[in-house]
């Protein structure tokens, strides 16, 4: 850009060699210079200046004007506007621009208005001249040297890439950047590019994703590509069921009992009183984690998470473990009453819950790690239901930030260990109405009951309240048979995801009463659901396992893991499915050996699905899995699943 005294320089010049030409036009013959003049200037004028003229105007001020521009001598054409002129001031192009930007118009219809200026200065600038066919006069008429001023004012409004700002400011206001709106502005210039890169702002994008910055050596942005690249192969395998299978089996534990998981850990309980924990991510050749138990009875309930793994025993005894390092129980009591006890925990937080009866019990550690009995205390009713989340942002040990959902027969309990026994508030009650499933997130709980109604869709209903206030937030119809399983905790927001003996799958927005999904989908009834943002998984008493598309509505795939048992368990997290198929607590072990004694699964088996390793591509040489978009190749650059396949 020039510098200011050479623009100056520049400008006296301009007017030096403009008032010459216009004394000598003036001195002409006849006069006939100055009218060009004239009407060459009649063509120009600022950004900010409007047409005055046209069918508007009146012949007598088209005559008054330019009668006015013939008198006025040269100087008093070529002087430029005066500052304390408002017309001048208000059509000052970075003035107007400005002003047009505090009124709320965006860039768009300031460029597109920019572009019809320009237009008509070059419709009134092209074509031959003459006093005949010139335009109409306008008002407010400038020089050809007011133009040229006005044009280097329009040049120079707003630098937008001039603008030099500490590098910890431009920091600041980029934080506030999405994924994708970083990726645009480092496209911009190299300044941008090195401030869109920046570590601290991709490692707060890693951390939103969700993905594991702990590896040394690897950008975050990398780390971001890597995990976008991953989530996409992922997808795609689901959609087409394109991965690996491993079963877990136990063959000194007898029947298969409880399920449980929790991320990457697994825990299975087996009719012997076996505990098993596995790690989907371990090697092949790293074996299971028995923990060690005393216990004789059938394992009724198993629970995990990342820090301690719990189970309860038919002669009522529970057991808690640590999940990293297993072996001996870090905790055991004996729960009175009879019954097989429920036992639950939540995904953060080494707080555990148990229920045996009426009796409700709550344990967790101290500060040096040593177990203590927080609550125990008697409900009025058995317990059916018992389910603890916690409350706040992210883990913690402190008993304020869990909570605890239990169900009677009629009514539904929240309760917080921290406090009395009596200070539980009771948000659902209504008699008559059986609770069939209930599950609960740090704000919602959906209860689904069987009551009394007008018609069969009245009778089976999912009520939804606010744990905050207690409040009934909507009630949700439909189903035409009980509801046996449904999933809030993993569904997306507001979102709700529901099974029944009725056959059917459906799921509900909770902002609208009717369902999003709704599709017949297991012929002898329903037993698990989960749900993500794209598809449903759902489990079916007759041993099938289907996938749903949210968007398509539509079944993707369907499989039959077990043709002995149901499918009791199923949950998957990222490129993981966990289906668990054993018999029911009613049938008879010794009829299922003796009429199932040829099936390998007999005793129940647990199936992982990975769909994050492409098997069908497995020990096929690298020639036959090229992309057709590498830039060199030769006649077999093709992406086959076999090798030689027809092409």
């Amino acid at each position: 850009m020039a510098r200011p005294e050479e623009l100056k320089e520049f400008v006296e010049q301009w007017k030096q060699e403009i008032h010459s030409s216009n004394h000598k036009e003036a001195a002409g013959p006849s006069g006939q210079g100055q009218n060009i003049r004239v009407q060459r200037t009649q063509g120009f004028s600022s950004v900010g200046s409007r047409w005055e003229g046209g069918a508007g105007s009146s012949k007598q001020q088209q005559q008054q004007q330019e009668s006015l521009t013939e008198k006025s001598p040269p100087d008093r054409l070529s002087r430029p506007p005066s500052c304390n002129q408002d017309a001048s001031n208000q059509h000052y192009p970075p003035f107007a621009l400005a002003d047009q930007l505090l009124q709320g118009e965006t860039a768009e219809s300031l460029l597109s208005g920019r572009h019809v200026v320009k237009r008509l200065r070059t419709d009134a600038c092209a074509g031959p001249v003459s006093p005949g066919e010139a335009p109409e006069p306008r008002g407010n008429q400038h020089s050809l040297l007011e133009q040229l001023i006005s044009d280097l004012d329009e040049i120079n409004e707003i630098p937008f890439f001039e603008v030099s700002l500490p590098r910890e400011l431009a920091l600041q206001i980029f934080q506030h950047l999405s994924m994708e709106d970083l990726c645009r502005c480092a496209q911009v210039s190299s300044s941008w590019r090195s401030l869109a890169d920046d570590e601290v702002l991709w490692q707060k994008v890693g951390r939103s994703l969700g993905c594991d910055l702990s590896a040394g050596g690897q950008k975050c942005k990398e780390v971001v590509k890597t995990h976008i690249e991953t989530d996409r192969r992922v997808t795609s395998n689901w959609k087409s069921r394109v991965g690996q299978i491993d079963y877990l089996e136990c063959a000194i534990g007898g029947f298969l009992s409880a399920v449980s998981s929790c991320g990457t850990h697994i825990v299975a309980g087996f009719s012997e009183g076996i505990v098993r924990l596995w790690d989907v991510l371990a090697d092949e050749n790293t074996p299971s984690v028995l923990l060690e138990s005393t216990q004789e009875q059938a394992v009724c309930n198993v629970s995990v998470n990342p820090t301690v793994t719990v189970a309860s025993f038919g002669n009522g005894d529970v057991s808690i473990w640590s999940t990293e390092h297993g072996g001996t129980p870090l905790h055991h009591f004996t729960l009175d009453q009879g019954g097989p006890p429920q036992i639950c925990t939540c995904p953060g937080g080494a707080v555990v819950a148990c229920a045996r009866g009426s009796v409700v019990r709550v344990d967790s550690p101290d500060a040096v790690g040593v177990w203590h009995c927080r609550q125990n205390f008697s409900c009025d009713k058995k317990v059916s239901h018992l389910t603890l989340v916690q409350k706040g942002g992210p883990p913690n040990k402190a008993l304020s930030d869990h909570l605890v959902v239990m169900a009677t027969d009629y009514d539904v309990y929240a309760y917080r260990p921290h406090r009395l026994p009596e200070e539980r508030h009771r948000f659902h009650s209504l008699y008559g109405a059986v609770v069939a499933s209930l599950d609960a997130t740090s704000e919602r709980a959906a209860v689904a009951s069987t009551c009394f109604g007008v018609s069969l869709e009245d009778v089976f209903k999912v009520q939804c309240y606010c744990l905050d206030t207690g409040k009934q937030l909507t009630s949700l119809r439909g189903h035409r048979g009980q509801v046996t399983c449904m999933d809030l905790r993993n569904s997306p927001p507001n979102m709700l995801v529901t099974g029944a003996e009725d056959k059917r799958v459906r799921v509900f927005d909770l902002r609208t009463p009717r369902p999003v999904l709704n599709q017949y989908s297991h012929p002898l009834g329903v037993s698990c659901v989960q749900m993500d943002d794209w598809k449903v998984v759902s489990g079916g008493r007759e041993g099938a396992l289907c996938v749903w598309d949210l968007r398509m509505q539509n079944k993707l795939w369907e499989m039959k893991p077990s043709k002995v048992h149901p499918i009791q368990y199923c949950r998957f997290g990222g490129p993981h499915l966990i289906a668990a198929c054993y018999p029911t607590p009613s049938c008879s072990r010794e009829d299922l050996m003796d009429q199932y004694r040829h099936q390998p699964d007999v005793k129940g088996r647990i199936n992982v699905y990975d769909f994050s390793v492409d098997q069908t591509t497995q020990d096929v040489p690298d020639i036959c899995k090229a992309d057709y978009d590498e830039p060199e190749g030769y006649n077999y650059n093709i992406s086959l699943a076999m090798p030689y396949d027809a092409v």
